[in-house]
């Protein structure tokens, strides 16, 4: 079946992203922009979200999809393992959310409960042999389950901010996700949503697009990425520093970025299927 191999440290660095991001949960809200209207779309149109469906959320953050779901009328139920994202979530949120305290892996959800299971820019964190199984367990037959991710980065396409950056730092890319060849390796996450976690139907999407950010955008969306995070506070300011003097000085305070955002989905088969 071609399961990835974890490496020794990701169990650790798991546990760890599980904290540092809630660290600072306003500036990681602030930081993080909205996903295409396609993913919306695509919720909407392919995978059931309507007013009144029941949707569980892994790792809703401080609730920038969330809110979205709600507005669509949904119900849901949110596993957050950061308190003070969860903290953040309940103030943002006030209505048709429930909130779960804990990862994924050790929630207390029933099974055959949701009609939409779904995962933004989260499922990376959760232990895939112990998730896979309890996404495909607890969407009631006929449901879906959608995972997405956004990459800050799109090496296919030019990206003069990076350019100059690099030339400026040595780095193309401070706040770069390492481990972005998970998520869009398209071939394996559909094989996991089909063996692993019992879903048909499963496609795959890779959606590129442009963000526009203003100085103070661009500041927030790498001060939120945990490369970054993990830097004593003197690293943090130096490198953002640097970023926010590259975009006043060399982009006028308007920076276009390549971004891709992976989206995968897949139904669980009805019981006569």
């Amino acid at each position: 079946m071609g399961k990835d191999q974890e490496s020794p440290s990701l169990s650790s660095l798991r546990q760890e992203a599980r904290t540092i991001y809630g660290s600072d949960a306003q500036g990681y809200d602030a930081g993080r922009p909205d996903y295409p209207a396609q993913v919306y779309e695509t919720l909407a149109s392919r995978c059931g979200l309507r007013a009144g469906a029941s949707v569980v959320e892994i790792g809703p953050g401080t609730g920038l999809v969330t809110r979205r779901l709600v507005a669509a009328g949904a119900q849901v139920v949110a596993v957050e393992p950061d308190q003070n994202m969860a903290a953040h979530l309940a103030a943002a949120v006030s209505s048709n959310l429930e909130i779960i305290p804990g990862t994924f892996e050790q929630a207390p959800l029933p099974q055959d409960r949701f009609d939409l299971a779904v995962a933004a820019t989260s499922f990376h964190w959760v232990d895939q042999d112990v998730g896979l199984p309890k996404i495909g367990r607890v969407i009631r037959r006929g449901g879906w389950a959608a995972v997405w991710w956004t990459i800050f980065d799109d090496p296919g396409r030019p990206d003069a901010f990076q350019d100059a950056l690099r030339a400026r730092t040595g780095d193309g890319d401070p706040g770069r996700q390492r481990k972005a060849r998970f998520q869009l390796d398209a071939a394996a996450r559909r094989r996991d949503l089909a063996e692993r976690a019992g879903l048909t139907a499963v496609s795959g999407n890779l959606i590129r697009w442009t963000a526009e950010l203003n100085t103070a955008q661009l500041r927030a969306l790498y001060a939120s990425m945990i490369r970054i995070r993990r830097l004593p506070a003197a690293g943090q300011r130096r490198i953002l520093d640097q970023i926010s003097l590259l975009a006043d000085h060399d982009f006028a305070g308007r920076v276009q970025r390549p971004f891709i955002t992976a989206m995968y989905t897949g139904r669980r088969p009805d019981r006569n299927a």
